[in-house]
């Protein structure tokens, strides 16, 4: 499969201080990939934005947890998923009561201690940054920034670690630009039509795609704009969400809270 190509077509501001969005972190598409979600790391609320990057108050709401950064729908689409980086907890909450179903630290879960070496006692800002669905096996995965960059597998009830992954020059996760401590990991999205994964890093502006059954990072794609002529990158890609079906990558921007909607070639 690929190689692959981004274009960018579109880009949209979506901070929006009246609303308390103002650091875009996380993004995931709703059930017909008409929407999208999205959390700002210093607010509770969880944002609806339209796919031009416009809010929507009536499907915003608040959540009593802060320090969102990562966001996922479930297989079956009721639901959406959280991760809170400080506890390295996912948070469920049903859409049509926007009742939180669910808070599931990652140390509460079985078989906890295959992964327990690579989080500190303490919170050291490097915990979990990303979450996405198999929607093949409603498997959730969860993604570790850094120090080391770790892919988890969960059971669907986010009660069981099933497995996990060290993200490594070994698989294939590196960069020219920067070294492997630098290198980190701020997104998550899986593609169902092709059965791999999108991980960002906001350090690298780029994504990597990922195939997690053959364990070989496949491409790493760069996050170009234009800029009054000028080719620059995505300034901390703090999210992305793929609609394989239409081709589409839509990432947004913590440091400029902007959307951006490529399309994917290949």
């Amino acid at each position: 499969m690929g190689p692959f190509r981004l274009e960018l077509i579109r880009r949209h501001r979506i901070g929006d201080a009246g609303f308390g969005l103002n650091e875009p972190s996380g993004l995931t598409l709703n059930a017909d990939a008409t929407a999208l979600y999205t959390v700002s790391d210093d607010t509770r609320a969880i944002f609806c934005l339209d796919l031009k990057g416009r809010v929507s108050a009536s499907e915003s709401f608040f959540v009593s947890a802060t320090d969102l950064e990562g966001l996922a729908l479930s297989g079956d689409g009721r639901r959406l998923l959280a991760v809170q980086e400080e506890t390295n907890c996912v948070i469920s909450v049903d859409l049509a009561t926007r009742r939180e179903l669910q808070h599931s630290p990652l140390a509460a879960m079985a078989n906890y201690a295959s992964v327990a070496m690579h989080f500190p006692a303490r919170p050291d800002n490097k915990g979990l940054e990303g979450i996405t669905v198999n929607t093949a096996n409603q498997h959730v995965f969860v993604v570790k920034e850094c120090r080391p960059g770790l892919l988890i597998e969960l059971d669907a009830e986010c009660g069981t670690i099933l497995s996990s992954r060290l993200l490594t020059e070994a698989n294939g996760f590196s960069h020219p630009r920067l070294g492997p401590d630098r290198l980190d990991f701020s997104g998550l999205s899986y593609d169902s039509q092709r059965d791999t994964f999108w991980i960002a890093s906001d350090q690298g502006k780029c994504p990597f795609h990922y195939d997690w059954n053959r364990d070989p990072v496949l491409q790493c794609l760069d996050l170009r704009l234009n800029v009054g002529g000028q080719s620059k990158r995505v300034r901390k890609a703090e999210g992305l969400a793929v609609d394989p079906e239409r081709g589409r990558v839509y990432v947004v921007s913590d440091r400029d809270a902007e959307l951006y909607v490529f399309k994917l070639h290949g």
